[in-house]
């Protein structure tokens, strides 16, 4: 199998403050986003942020628009493509992105972090992928800042496998746009193909790019998960780390299992190599 190509853009530095986003960030979600809930919202809010997962969940904000984030390295925060990158080869790249870790909603205790660089694979910045739309198991990408806040804040490591993972129960962090600061919900992987999962987490447009992992120490009822590869050798987290199996990139729309559960992007061998390689 032939070494999946990707794209990158560094972008001019930005003056930023280490204060909250400004008063009333934008909402709308990029262009490709479903707004919608799953029939049952099953979120709560994340009513301490400092702490870790929650302290490396990042609200990323651009012009026009806001996505979630996750931290991969001290440096570096996973998202989906569309929110670094429209799609297809008549689609552009973000603009002065800036990434809040852990933001209640009103403040951001680890400070704002500006983009340098952005990435996301050829399969979704190429020419068979058409911008608003496309192939969503390439649907993932990466952001590079200007600080290291992953020190502080901690990081997910990103993995995969191969086994069936339906059934499995997951946990998501994101910032959705139809309500302040940070959110989380538990549920269970519905239906899965090679590289999408399928969950009922509730989602409104700003939770696109937030990650799904498995849930720490889950009920009896929930299955014991199959273990996640994590390429390695990878620098170690300051403290024990979540284990990321996608990315959400949208709610339910469509058909087929896509119709009443949110979709997120499945991690497979090649996307967590490449995110080893933008870390």
């Amino acid at each position: 199998m032939s070494r999946q190509r990707w794209a990158v853009v560094a972008l001019a530095a930005l003056a930023l403050g280490t204060a909250a986003p400004p008063a009333g960030p934008a909402t709308a979600a990029p262009s490709r986003d479903r707004v919608a809930t799953t029939s049952a919202d099953n979120r709560v809010p994340v009513t301490d942020t400092t702490t870790y997962p929650a302290s490396a969940t990042v609200l990323l904000t651009f012009p026009g628009g806001r996505c979630t984030g996750f931290m991969i390295s001290a440096r570096t925060v996973a998202t989906a493509g569309h929110c670094v990158h429209s799609g297809g080869s008549s689609g552009t790249w973000r603009t002065n992105l800036v990434a809040y870790p852990g933001y209640t909603g009103t403040t951001a205790p680890f400070g704002a972090c500006a983009a340098t660089q952005l990435f996301a694979p050829q399969g979704w910045t190429g020419s068979a992928n058409a911008p608003g739309g496309g192939d969503p198991t390439q649907n993932y990408g990466a952001v590079r800042l200007n600080c290291g806040v992953g020190t502080t804040t901690g990081w997910y490591n990103p993995g995969y496998t191969t086994r069936p993972v339906t059934g499995s129960c997951t946990t998501t962090h994101g910032y959705p746009a139809d309500r302040p600061g940070q959110w989380t919900s538990n549920a269970v992987i519905r239906a899965e193909t090679a590289g999408l999962l399928y969950a009922p987490h509730a989602f409104s447009s700003g939770q696109d790019g937030s990650p799904v992992f498995y849930t720490p120490d889950p009920d009896d009822w929930c299955p014991t998960p199959p273990q996640l590869v994590i390429p390695c050798p990878c620098p170690p987290p300051p403290f024990t780390a979540h284990t990321a199996l996608g990315i959400l990139v949208s709610g339910p729309g469509g058909t087929g299992p896509g119709l009443t559960n949110s979709v997120a992007t499945r991690f497979t061998a090649q996307s967590v190599t490449n995110l080893m390689q933008w870390r």
